[in-house]
């Protein structure tokens, strides 16, 4: 297309109006540009956009073209066809093509740097949009490569430029092609601009790489290093901080290829760090990127001998840059740390290092400045001595919990300084100990901390420490037990009443938060301050009507909804009518799409739902409507250039605005938003769950939202809210009594739906709950629930899903052999782990629904799976092999003698894991090996007896009672014998296993396996078994510790705990006078006391 010379001259004066300092002439220019151009002429537009960066005399216009044309062209524009179309999408390919000539032609001849950044910039844009479509732009990789290698450094620079911003460009280069021309620019003997530019596009290119080019190219760090030294000399703050920035970037992607270069590396981010010649940006980005490196790869950064001893020191003299600034103490806005301040950064440095490098690393150097700046005169160094306390806490538990004792003593004195700032920095340390060490800090130290934190409540003078103080006292209750609590809640409620006086809003609203706290932890104990509290927290409610009270109502709303769960229906009933009308009085007067109070309202609903149960349902026609508007609501997005406007000042995080760079686009989304539909979904669930039948006339409408929420991916919250109200959904319209072709009609469509993100979902936590939800879902509807075609491809979809799982678990083992994998590298492998043994989990559980609702129709398909699962029985995975027992335990239960035909596949496995390390995979198959018995027949008889020793091994195992960890294999092996016992006991001499099986009871934790259990032991006792009275009668105090055991376990059915009792006082009544003192003195005191509160003796 020729552009006409005429359009040039339109196009001059708007271009110049859109520069123009006049809000009125630019407005204008703006729409006329809309209109006109962009409405109408959009190929003229670019074009001639295009001749002006290419061609324009003036530099200032040529830049700006440049951002208009990128600007324009990408953004965008709502089409008939298409509501996501861009200008550049809707031209014609003749234009396209104008385009590109002129940006090339403009690369080549602009002399400008900053315009030349500017060409270079929306060249990469066009070649992203290309290869996204992928179309090809010869010309560009080309002239690209001759820029490179021209004789200009502005070209080379120019060239790198792009790489950097597009790596995908050169991405089928050869790797040795690339290294040699990275390498001569890296070391580029004329400009600094080259080699910091081929810096970047280096690690651009290295961050996108696969593993094998990452290794190759690792040889170019050392110069990739050096390009930084003159910036570093020059003191070049923001040149600096933009290649440390890059650095972090390829820290975090690839961290092993900085192994050879870590000393060095070290020595010179520690050095920048300390020198405060340079802007405190530049010396915090210098640690961010040892911290990044610090958590990319924990074990190499373990191995660096001197990591710790440089880091922290630094880091605890930047906690100590802090000025005793008055507006802290004069502030309402609690919410103002800066976390550009070098204390903040100083703190958060403490506390990554702590989670990266552990305990064993950071405690002792740490310590080695904590004691003596608590002595320090200086209140700065007393508070940052506190602070990195708290920092460190969480990292280092295993190692300081043994000097728990030590370290409180060392913070409590603090409670009483003479200056505020460190009397909060000790309410900060003991708040985040108590969440770090519980329950061991709560059981162990509850009266010197609760004695030290009351006083300073007390403090009217300091509103701020006194707020922190009650805050550290949420902290400590979260984790107590109501027997802790118990002798201190007069004093603390004492306190706590008047902070809720106080002339301070944000007292106040501290002081009901923890008030609803440790409400929470009391549970009845409250039931004595309630008559005080809840008309305080109403007067409130009904008083503090105005804007800049919002957030305080909405913690009363929480407080008092919180109480009315602790002391439940009857306790609150005084309030209830009140508290309700002064809630939906709040909703009705609540316009603003942003206010606080919405996310509390939602909250204390469902609070006073699952408080008042039935008797709520005639206040759901007011709840429900606002309710699933914001259930509804969907989140605002834009597409911003940081370059053109000011980000920060029109979409501030303050407002709820998150930002994330995709493709070199910065995509905004208002994640205030997002948690408002977060809580109305997990609201409805709560609805759902607690309203039953009753809430069959919203059924519908929560369905038609909740079901295409299973793909809303911008909140993972929302989708698994979604997906578990599902499930829930089916059984309010089942209790409802619905007729059952409604019901099978509504089924048909929740599970079209979840079969299709089933079968593609590649989130395993999401994959977890999507099983859940199919589960739950069979259990609710019962016996042949599912058509063939769903079996199928739920089998389908599950054969799929195993052999993923088998790959990843075979991968994650050979890494943990492999030299490539730090052992002790542990968090994020730990975290893939669990949430890979979750998704396992939930499959199997599936796989045992289907068995359970539709038997052997359900073979033919088990059969299908049955190659993908045997390959996990002998898997070295522990979470692998608990899944095949657990499968195989369920065929057992569920098919019965059936199952023995595939026996072959299992039972020697099976037989086997009770000897496997793992404590889980045991469990699994102790209870697998009791179904045997159970449910499998005469088939399974020889197994039967077999199984016996093993399970007396584990049953009789060192600490088989006192390692957590082992309490359940040892009671699911109790109850296996027991079983084998019962039902298939042929191939063996019972009664003298009966015997040394009586010797193991009780069982008192696994209330799964308990009834059967106990059944069978008062079977065998009406039945005078000789094996478990005993000789005489001698094993009467063996049972009567049986019996007094689990009835204070309180594990039991209630009828079963019936029988008990009564069994309990037939022997009791059965002895004379001084044996039965004599068995009663026998029981543990906690224990008789149990028994006593509950009647039973």
């Amino acid at each position: 297309m020729e552009i006409p010379g005429d359009v040039l001259q339109q196009l001059t004066p708007l271009l110049i109006n859109l520069l123009s300092p006049d809000n009125d002439v630019r407005s204008a220019a703006e729409t006329e540009l809309n209109e006109q151009w962009v409405k109408q002429q959009r190929d003229l537009l670019l074009v001639g956009l295009s001749h002006f960066i290419a061609q324009n005399n003036e530099a200032q216009l040529r830049s700006h073209c440049s951002v208009l044309l990128r600007r324009l062209a990408f953004k965008s524009y709502t089409a008939p066809t298409d509501p996501d179309a861009r200008l550049w999408d809707m031209v014609q390919e003749n234009t396209r093509s104008q385009v590109k000539q002129l940006l090339l032609i403009a690369l080549a001849n602009e002399s400008d740097q900053g315009t030349r950044h500017k060409v270079a910039d929306t060249i990469a844009e066009v070649a992203r949009s290309d290869l996204e479509g992928n179309v090809k732009w010869e010309a560009l990789l080309k002239a690209l490569f001759e820029c490179s290698q021209a004789p200009s450094a502005a070209h080379r620079e120019s060239a790198f430029r792009i790489f950097a911003s597009v790596p995908e460009l050169i991405s089928d280069q050869h790797t040795d092609t690339l290294k040699t021309v990275f390498l001569g620019s890296l070391t580029d003997a004329e400009s600094q601009a080259v080699r910091l530019e081929a810096m970047k596009a280096a690690a651009a290119y290295i961050v996108k790489a696969e593993a094998d080019t990452q290794k190759a190219l690792g040889a170019l760090m050392p110069h990739m290093l050096e390009t930084l030294g003159p910036v570093i000399s020059s003191r070049d703050d923001q040149v600096l901080v933009d290649g440390l920035v890059v650095l972090i970037e390829l820290a975090d992607a690839a961290p092993r290829l900085f192994k050879p270069v870590l000393p060095n590396l070290l020595s010179a981010m520690v050095s920048i760090a300390k020198d405060k010649s340079f802007e405190d940006r530049t010396r915090q980005t210098a640690l961010e990127l040892l911290l990044t490196l610090a958590e990319a790869a924990q074990g190499m950064v373990r191995k660096v001998p001197n990591f710790a001893q440089e880091v922290i020191p630094v880091a605890m003299e930047m906690v100590t840059d802090m000025e005793d600034d008055e507006s802290w103490y004069t502030t309402d806005d609690l919410d103002e740390d800066d976390n550009e301040e070098n204390y903040v950064m100083g703190e958060s440095t403490l506390d990554r290092i702590a989670r990266a490098l552990g305990g064993k690393i950071v405690v002792p150097v740490a310590f080695q400045y904590i004691p003596q700046m608590l002595q320090s005169n200086e209140w700065q160094q007393r508070r940052a001595s506190l602070m990195a306390i708290s920092s460190i806490g969480e990292g280092c538990v295993k190692v300081m919990k043994p000097e728990l004792g030590n370290i409180i003593q060392m913070v409590l004195p603090y409670f009483k300084d003479p200056h505020p700032r460190v009397r909060y920095a000790a309410c900060n340390a003991i708040g985040q100990m108590s969440t770090d060490f519980a329950p061991t800090l709560q059981k162990g130290y509850h009266q010197p901390i609760i004695t030290a934190i009351l006083p300073v409540m007390d403090d009217s003078s300091q509103p701020r420490v006194q707020a922190h103080a009650a805050a550290a006292m949420v902290n400590f209750c979260e984790e107590a037990d109501k027997a802790t609590l118990d002798p201190y809640l007069d004093a603390i409620f004492e306190r706590l009443l008047i902070l809720l006086r106080t002339p301070k809003t944000y007292v106040q609203e501290q002081a009901i938060t923890t008030i609803a706290t440790v409400a929470d932890c009391a549970e009845d104990k409250f039931v004595k301050y309630h008559n005080v509290i809840v008309p305080l927290l109403l007067d409130i409610l009904r008083q503090a009507t105005d804007k800049q009270y919002r957030l305080l109502r909405g913690r009363a709303i929480e407080c008092a909804s919180l109480i009315g769960l602790a002391i439940g229906k009857e306790g609150f009933a005084p309030y209830t009518q009140d508290f309700i009308h002064i809630l939906a009085e709040i909703q009705q007067s609540v316009t603003e799409a942003d206010d606080v109070q919405t996310t509390y309202l939602l909250a204390a609903w469902a609070r006073m739902c699952k408080m008042m149960g039935q008797d709520f349902l005639p206040y759901l026609p007011n709840i429900m409507p606002p309710l699933l508007q914001s259930a509804r609501v969907t989140p605002e997005f834009t597409f911003v250039d940081p370059e053109e406007e000011d980000v920060e000042a029109n979409y501030s995080a303050e407002d709820g605005w998150d930002f994330v760079a995709i493709n070199g686009q910065h995509i905004g989304i208002k994640t205030s938003v997002l948690e408002e539909k977060h809580t109305a979904i997990e609201m409805l669930v709560s609805y759902a769950r607690d309203l039953g039948a009753g809430f069959l006339p919203y059924v519908a409408s929560v369905l038609e939202i909740a079901l295409p929420l299973l793909k809303f991916y911008f909140h993972d919250g929302v989708r698994h809210a979604a997906a578990a109200l599902l499930p829930l959904l089916l059984k309010d319209a089942k209790d409802a009594n619905v007729p059952s072709e409604e019901l099978a009609s509504m089924w048909h469509t929740i599970y079209e739906k979840v079969i299709k993100i089933l079968a593609n979902e590649d989130d395993i936590s999401f994959l977890a709950q999507l099983y859940a939800t199919f589960y739950e879902s069979i259990e609710v509807l019962g016996e042949n629930c599912l058509q063939a075609e769903q079996v199928e491809s739920f089998t389908a979809a599950s054969e799929t899903h195993l052999k993923m799982f088998l790959e990843q678990l075979t991968t994650r083992e050979a890494e943990k052999q492999s030299g490539e994998y730090e052992g002790d590298e542990e968090e994020q492998m730990v975290d893939e782990e669990a949430t890979e043994e979750d998704a396992l989990g939930e499959l199997a559980h599936a796989i045992q629904s289907i068995f359970k609702t539709h038997h052997g129709a359900f073979l033919p398909y088990f059969d299908r799976l049955l190659p993908s699962i045997v390959p996990f029985l002998s898997h070295p995975s522990a979470a692998a092999r608990q899944f095949a027992v657990c499968v195989f335990d369920d065929l057992v239960e569920y098919m019965g003698p059936a199952s023995y035909n595939y026996a072959n596949h299992f039972l020697q496995a099976m037989l086997s894991a009770l000897s496997d390390p793992s404590p889980e995979v045991r469990q699994a198959a102790a209870y697998g090996l009791g179904v045997c018995g159970q449910f499998g027949g005469a088939q399974y008889a020889d197994v039967c007896a077999a199984a016996l020793e093993p399970l007396f091994g584990i049953i009789n195992m060192a600490n088989a009672r006192e390692d957590e960890s082992l309490v359940y294999v040892t009671e699911n092996a109790i109850a296996a014998v027991a079983k084998i016992c019962k039902f298939n006991s042929s191939k063996f001499a019972p009664d003298a296993v009966i015997s040394a099986w009586f010797n193991t009871l009780p069982i008192v934790n696994d209330d799964q396996e308990a009834p059967f259990v106990y059944s069978y032991l008062l079977e065998l006792l009406e039945a005078h078994h000789p094996s478990i009275l005993g000789p005489n009668n001698a094993n009467i105090p063996s049972l009567v510790k049986v019996f007094t055991d689990v009835l204070a376990a309180d594990i039991l059915p209630a009828e079963l705990t019936g029988q008990v009792v009564n069994n309990l006082k037939v022997i009791l009544a059965g002895v004379d006078d001084g044996t039965r003192t004599q068995l009663w003195n026998s029981i543990a005191p906690e224990t008789r006391a149990v028994l006593q509160e509950k009647g039973y003796v």
